[in-house]
């Protein structure tokens, strides 16, 4: 009888809380319902760029990666540089990072997308490419760390070795089994074609410097290569990031608790995102890569992502889906939230093609920052990058820079 009057409690509970998608564990939490995006508070940087991973640093500022582009001086284009953001959104300042290990020309043909900043450590992964220009899918990760803030920087490989690394070392582009963290390892097939798992990866965000973690325990995220729309998840104690024998992933949910398995071969998924549109265009292999913050006002991790439509003809095809060309629509949007940084993960906004201010808008990897956050939670700021065509035709050209804007996230 005191269990049966339990249950009925927890039903009424459930009730008030006004929401069929509002779990037990956040009924007393305000829940998102939506996203209002304010229009009017566009802002486009000067300088090229795309793909913007962001980490709130210890010194407050907050450090981006940038790919295919140069945020500063619009010289010596980089496939991969980090810069800092100091201030606020509406009058930010930007600064190079001068001795982050230089990715530019053929032989550097590495993307940056991981990026955590973890009790004074600065971490950056980068992703390689099978050819010597931007081309997928990726063959791997390399782990790069500084102990200073980002003014001296090392090579830290699957056994947590470290070896210093300047911006010109050779080492920086070596691709060996000793140099890489993961490297053609535990593939799948889309068709035929086999992609990676963990050769594009992000880390959830938890306030400035991982201040407001929950537990001891480093998140990392990952589309499965083969099958971008399937999320994997990763976890390893922050201070063994580096031993890769120490890093566990989720094998399935019981009760809504992850359950861990050390074997990456038994991973299974995090959340399942669209496979195509909804009239029919599937999303490609550069697709789902989640930008996951904790938002304090809120109580809550809030996750943004999106797909980028495969090839010229959109199709399940191995052709399209690992087609260089990724952009034959502006990409899909999604918000999602959670209490816990494993998930899981509950919709509260999706919409197949995202524009901005123009219908030929072409947006893909949205962010949100770590830090731009109002303290009830509710305001925070997207960014995005945006292959747009200019009227010649030429992509990633129009809006191909930084690109942000107010969002306000309504709750009840």
């Amino acid at each position: 009888m005191r269990y049966y009057h339990l249950h009925i409690v927890a039903l009424v509970i459930l009730f008030l809380a006004g929401s069929r998608n509002a779990p037990a564990g956040i009924a007393h939490k305000r829940v998102p319902t939506s996203v209002t995006f304010h229009k009017d508070t566009l802002y486009r940087s000067n300088g090229n760029g795309d793909n913007w991973c962001i980490t709130w640093a210890t010194d407050d500022s907050q450090v981006t990666s940038m790919d295919d582009g140069n945020w500063l001086t619009g010289k010596n284009s980089y496939h991969n540089h980090l810069y800092r953001i100091v201030g606020g959104p509406d009058g930010f300042s930007r600064e190079d990072i001068p001795n982050y290990p230089e990715f530019k020309g053929e032989a550097g043909s590495w993307f940056g997308y991981g990026i955590v900043s973890v009790d004074g450590i600065l971490y950056s992964i980068v992703s390689k490419t099978p050819g010597n220009s931007w081309s997928g899918p990726f063959l791997g990760i390399k782990l790069l760390k500084s102990k200073d803030n980002g003014d001296t920087w090392y090579r830290v490989n699957r056994h947590g070795n470290e070896r210093k690394i300047g911006p010109r070392d050779k080492a920086r582009n070596e691709v060996n089994t000793n140099e890489m963290f993961f490297h053609e390892e535990f593939g799948l097939p889309h068709k035929k074609q086999k992609a990676y798992p963990f050769s594009f990866v992000d880390f959830i965000k938890n306030g400035k410097d991982n201040s407001a973690a929950k537990d001891n325990y480093l998140y990392i995220y990952s589309p499965e290569g083969a099958h971008a729309h399937k999320l994997l998840l990763a976890r390893v104690p922050k201070d063994k990031l580096g031993i890769r024998s120490d890093w566990e992933y989720l094998l399935r949910y019981k009760n809504s608790q992850p359950i861990w398995a050390s074997d990456i071969r038994k991973r299974g998924y995090v959340h399942i995102y669209p496979e195509k549109s909804r009239d029919g265009n599937y999303f490609g292999w550069y697709s789902w890569l989640p930008s996951v913050v904790w938002n304090e006002g809120l109580g809550l991790y809030i996750m943004i992502n999106g797909g980028t439509y495969a090839g010229r003809g959109m199709t399940s095809s191995d052709k399209d889906y690992y087609d260089k060309w990724m952009h034959t629509r502006t990409g899909s949007l999604g918000f999602w939230y959670s209490e816990y940084p494993y998930g899981p993960w509950r919709e509260f906004f999706y919409t197949d093609y995202w524009t901005v201010d123009h219908p030929d808008n072409l947006t893909y990897q949205p962010k949100l920052s770590p830090k731009w956050i109002s303290k009830d939670g509710k305001e925070m700021v997207l960014i995005w990058s945006d292959a747009m065509k200019n009227k010649k035709g030429r992509s990633h050209t129009v809006n191909y820079k930084w690109n942000q804007m107010r969002i306000m996230i309504d709750t009840k």
